[in-house]
């Protein structure tokens, strides 16, 4: 088979591999019909983290089941299936308890000891905690959307729902200490994450978010889906300072949804929000901390950081994600042959595309 195997910074090559096998009773194999590229293979292409030498990348895709595995009684050969970008075993006490993302034999695909999903096949392991079959829909919108569900949809469901849980709490009264439509977010970040995290949080009623982004596509991007406003920080380094003065009376944001990781956008994140707020950090840091537990008690700030927990979320997301999934039918606008992995590669990390996913039915 074709696959997409990671040597090193800048280094993507498109190869010949044996097509996997079954290892263990609980392994399917399937058919890849579309892989997504995401922002997280970014980092070990670009160098910031060491990478999986001599390992098939990717972990958003999904396909059809060529082969199961003696104990797999969930599935058949023929389904149509999504996969979670984490591998879960759905019995240790993390996953029983709703953190599949810190199940005890997690791993994520296309990183160290475990093939990914840029390839014409790939063995899922745990497939009956790590697959969902794909839902049947005559709505006309093409498949390859579903590579959204994957990681970067659920992802941003993952940082919203946080959001939304802490300002859904109760007061000794019963009412919710703060409705949706009064809060005030400052999303850090417009990229796939962030779009569908935007989207999520105008369809849970966040009517006031401020996004952040050094990209006026992107920005363009963000208000299609709703922003209330959009703030170029490299262009208009001074405008966020301003929304913060006129529409918060200098008070800061209700919360923050991080999407970047960078030290940088932490910061902002920490400086921009209120006393008492929350900030719901996605991006994958990989620094330490740009403020300390002073500055955190001093301000009584709720952070909240992590991998998203996909399995245990993703029967709910998928059901808003079908609500949904036209609003994104133009987010996927580069579709690639497996064999062109290093111009997707190129093209992606330079920003001149949005999504990249690979079709594996050309």
């Amino acid at each position: 088979m074709k696959a997409v195997v990671y040597y090193g910074p800048y280094d993507i090559r498109t190869e010949t591999r044996p097509i996997p096998q079954i290892q263990s009773p609980s392994d399917v194999i399937i058919k890849v019909k579309y892989s997504g590229l995401c922002g997280t293979d970014l980092h070990s292409y670009r160098g910031h983290i060491k990478g999986p030498v001599d390992t098939i990348i990717g972990h958003e895709f999904l396909g059809t089941i060529s082969e199961v595995g003696k104990d797999v009684t969930k599935f058949k050969v023929g389904d149509d299936v999504l996969s979670t970008f984490t591998i879960q075993c759905g019995q240790c006490w993390y996953c029983k308890h709703g953190y599949s993302g810190q199940c005890d034999v997690t791993n994520t695909f296309g990183k160290v000891g475990l093939d990914g999903g840029q390839a014409e096949y790939v063995r899922v392991p745990y497939a009956e905690n790590t697959l969902i079959k794909k839902p049947s829909s005559n709505d006309g919108v093409d498949d390859s959307i579903y590579v959204l569900m994957a990681d970067i949809f659920i992802t941003g469901y993952f940082g919203v729902k946080k959001i939304r849980d802490f300002f859904a709490q109760k007061s000794a009264e019963g009412v919710a200490i703060q409705q949706a439509r009064d809060t005030t977010i400052l999303q850090i970040g417009a990229g796939p994450v962030g779009l569908c995290g935007l989207r999520i949080l105008k369809h849970f009623g966040f009517e006031k978010v401020v996004v952040v982004d050094g990209v006026d596509s992107r920005l363009q991007e963000a208000t299609k889906l709703g922003a209330y406003k959009t703030v170029n920080y490299i262009t208009n380094p001074d405008d966020l300072a301003k929304i913060i003065t006129n529409d918060t009376n200098n008070i800061g944001f209700d919360a923050v949804l991080e999407c970047v990781g960078a030290k940088s956008a932490q910061r902002t994140a920490y400086e921009a929000v209120r006393r008492n707020g929350f900030i719901s950090s996605l991006g994958m840091g990989h620094d330490e901390l740009p403020f300390n537990g002073l500055e955190c008690y001093l301000k009584n700030i709720n952070i909240s950081f992590g991998r998203c927990h996909a399995w245990s979320l993703f029967a709910e997301a998928l059901e808003i994600f079908e609500q949904l999934k036209s609003d994104f039918t133009d987010f996927i606008d580069y579709k690639a042959s497996i064999d062109d992995s290093k111009s997707a590669f190129e093209l992606f990390d330079k920003q001149k595309v949005k999504k990249v996913v690979f079709d594996l039915t050309l």
